[in-house]
Parts: C-alpha cells; structure tokens; sequence
C-alpha cells in the first residue's frame, strides 16, 4: 500500500544481493534454510477458499463481491474479471486465526494488466497484512486494516522496484531504536520483472520481524505497535487493544492488479527468550569475562593486542559473554584491520579448551573480490566448510552477522545474505557439545565489536 496520501517511501541502506533462481530452487532454498520442516501447515488447501474471509471496501463481511477472491487451477487467485472500473474497492482476504510468532512463507506471481481505475502506485501491488486487527473490527469503509504489510511488488520495464518492503497502515515500527513513522520502508531485493513466481517469507520471533527472499534477509525491524496518531488505530486503542502488537491476524490484498498464490504455509514459533546486551553495559566485567586487553566505550568493545603478541591460542584472552545457550540467536556487527582476523565462538564446553569443544564462525577481513572461499573466510563454519558466497564488506567497514542456531541447524547470515547453513550432526562438528558459552576470539589482531544481542530460542 503507497498512495498519493501516504508518507514518503525511504530506501534501505544496507545493500542485499538477492539470487534469482526458478520456484523449484527458491524452495530448496527455503527448506534448507529453514528449521522444523515437519511443522510447515498449509493455510491455502489449493482447493477451495476454506478457512478464509473477504472483506472488500463498501461491502459486508463475507461479501466477495465480483468473486475477487477465488482458486483458479489451484492457485489463490486476486481477480478484476467481473469489474468494470476499481473504483476504489481495496479489499483483503482474512485467515480465520490469528497468530503471534511464526514464519509464514508464500509463493505468488502478478499476472495480466491491471484493472481500469487502479491508482498508479498499485500497478503490480500487493501485500501480506500480519499482525492486524480482526475483520471484523473493521469499518465498512476502511480500506486497510491496521497491520504490519509486506508490501509484495513486480517490476514496471525500467527501473528498481524492491519487494517485500515494508508498509505502515495505523502502525509504527522501532528500526536501529528510533521509532520508524513514516508510512513505508524499501528492503533492498532485487526487482521482478513480468509474471515470474517469487517466494517470500516473514520471520516473526517476539517482537523482531525479518523479511526473507530466497533466505536472505532483506529487511528487518522490530516492536510493532499501533500508531495513535491514525484514526483506524484510535478507535482500537479506545476499544481496549494495547499497543504494542504481539500477535493479530493474516490477510492477503487485492488492490487493484491481479496476483495468484501458489501457496500460503505457516510454522508457528515458540517466544523467545529476552535479549541479553552485553555490550549495553558500563564496564565489560559486568556481563563478560576476560585476561585479554578488551576495552568498552560508547556501546563498542575494542581490542587491542598488546606489542608483539601474536596467536590465538590465549584462550582465557577471549571475550567470554556470561550465560550458555543451546539453540539461540545471536547477532552484532564487527570491523577489522585488512587481515583481520577472529572468530564467533558458540556451545563451548570449555573456555579452556575453545577450538576443541565448540563451534566456530569465522570473523575475517575477506577481500571482496575473492572468489574461492574457504573455512576461513568471512561466514566460514570452523571445522566445517567455506561460506557460500563472499558477503564480506570492504576493509574498515562495518559487517552484521546474524547467527541462528535451532533444532540441529546452524544458519549464519554475513550483511543481509545467507552464507552457510549446517546441520549439528554434520560430520565436522557432530561430537561438540549442543550447549556451551559464546565468546570472541582473541586472534592477536585489532578487532571491533557493537550490537552485540543474544536470546534463547
């Protein structure tokens, strides 16, 4: 949703490259990045409209009016056939449940022109409307439910045009913590071009929310709340609904161009544990422990090898985070010196003995241009393989790294892009421990850490 009346759209800085690949690789690679594959549950039957309702703009409840949602060849099908003009009939399709944490996954096309009287901003637009309000607290008026909308778009014949943004009826969001008002936010995927099928996914954990195409993380945000500045979210409020929104329903747009879904499934989460911020700290002693020379300042742990000190063999050197963690979430920026080098330490079961009872994600400043990878290199699973693909920023930039460890699956995302993805009983690691302390590796080489947060899952 981006109308003439919406607040500006703003582009996301931080650079994703999405891989383009056909719907039978991208759901390879969405099975392979996601864990609990045995709790996927459809919410599409490909048969019927079962389980879901209409609710379309100057009409009741229930009313379908020109048979706008319906399966065609057993795809979910977003349909104008029967219209003459749009005229303004913004309409959405609800699931009967609504849910809390969860990914839910879809595969979805736009097909065909767009219907006469569209506005142009809703050429090829469409949306994934989570955590909204009910169907029926809607007016019959209301064009848009209050909801988190990933914002499903297709490529015009020039220029970008991102998918899976984000946009903002009646809510607001929390991004780098600062309050996000302005109404929508670009990720940063490629463009679709014509009637190709793209899968996307939308990780709600808590109060995080990710963005995924093809497993790269394209966008993410957090603490979804209602806006009280907007009129549909006022009348929540004053009804009694709090604000900050844990959980809500699904529903599917139809805003003037025709889309079909190949599939709508859902695995719902367990909630996570709360986010532990070393780093948030006055001095590290208080949630860390170290020999090495370590240093915090402004939310930044810095380290500084002493003169001729070389090595990684100093292990009580390490930065070791208070606390062990089974399966967890981890992620935080770092900055190294060209040839830097250290690494992200997970289920040790002995800080003495780092190398031998844990995992390691390699920390290291890989040229961008560096085409055969190895373990060793930024996104590297130590022992156990190179990194997919090079994500690695240049030198005396800041690099995110996003490590997910759940139900046997190591997943380590390096800027935005998926670069390994491990099994626990993989050969390499089979005998480490499944839990352990998290630390940082002391490599004898300047190192710079910040927004370090780690929870329990």
């Amino acid at each position: 949703m981006n109308g003439p009346l919406s607040r500006p759209r703003v582009p996301l800085l931080s650079a994703v490259l999405v891989a383009t690949l056909g719907f039978a690789g991208l759901v390879a690679a969405q099975d392979a990045a996601a864990p609990q594959q045995s709790k996927w549950r459809q919410l599409f039957n490909g048969k019927d409209l079962t389980g879901w309702t209409p609710k379309i703009v100057g009409y009741d409840l229930g009313e379908n009016f020109g048979d706008t949602f319906r399966v065609v060849d057993g795809l979910l099908t977003v349909s104008y056939e029967h219209y003459d003009a749009f005229n303004g009939r913004f309409g959405h399709l609800f699931y009967k449940d609504e849910f809390a944490s969860y990914r839910l996954r879809t595969v979805y096309r736009f097909v065909g022109p767009q219907v006469k009287g569209g506005p142009g901003w809703a050429f090829r637009n469409s949306g994934l409307m989570l955590h909204g309000q009910s169907a029926e607290s809607m007016g019959k008026k209301q064009k848009f439910p209050a909801s988190i909308e990933v914002q499903l778009l297709g490529g015009r014949e020039q220029g970008n045009r991102p998918t899976l943004n984000l946009c903002t009826p009646g809510t607001n969001v929390v991004r780098d913590d600062s309050l996000w008002t302005a109404h929508c936010l670009d990720s940063d995927s490629k463009t679709y071009r014509g009637d190709v099928w793209v899968t996307a996914e939308v990780e709600i954990r808590g109060d995080t929310i990710r963005h995924i195409v093809d497993g790269h993380t394209v966008l993410a945000y957090e603490q979804p709340q209602l806006d009280p500045r907007d009129n549909d979210a006022k009348k929540l409020l004053a009804d009694g609904r709090g604000k900050t929104l844990k959980r809500g329903t699904i529903s599917l747009q139809s805003e003037s161009h025709s889309i079909q879904f190949r599939s709508v499934e859902i695995m719902e989460l367990k909630e996570p544990g709360a986010w532990a911020k070393p780093l948030a700290a006055k001095d590290l002693s208080e949630h860390c422990k170290t020999l090495g020379n370590w240093t915090l300042a402004d939310g930044v742990a810095k380290l500084t090898p002493s003169d001729g000190q070389q090595g990684w063999q100093r292990y009580g050197h390490y930065l070791w985070v208070e606390g062990n963690y089974a399966d967890f979430e981890a992620e935080f920026e770092y900055r190294l010196e060209k040839n830097g080098n250290s690494g992200f330490y997970f289920h040790v079961g002995d800080t003495a003995k780092p190398v031998a009872t844990g995992v390691e994600v390699q920390l290291y400043a890989t040229p961008p241009d560096k085409k055969r990878l190895t373990d060793h290199d930024a996104g590297g699973i130590i022992p156990g393989g190179p990194p997919s693909s090079n994500a690695a920023k240049p030198v005396g930039e800041w690099n995110h790294m996003h490590v997910m460890c759940e139900d046997g699956t190591i997943l380590v995302t390096l800027n935005g892009r998926l670069v390994h993805t491990m099994a626990l009983d993989h050969k390499r690691i089979a005998d480490r421990p499944r839990t352990g302390s998290i630390g940082f590796q002391d490599h004898s080489l300047p190192l710079q850490l910040r927004n370090l947060r780690i929870r329990s899952l």
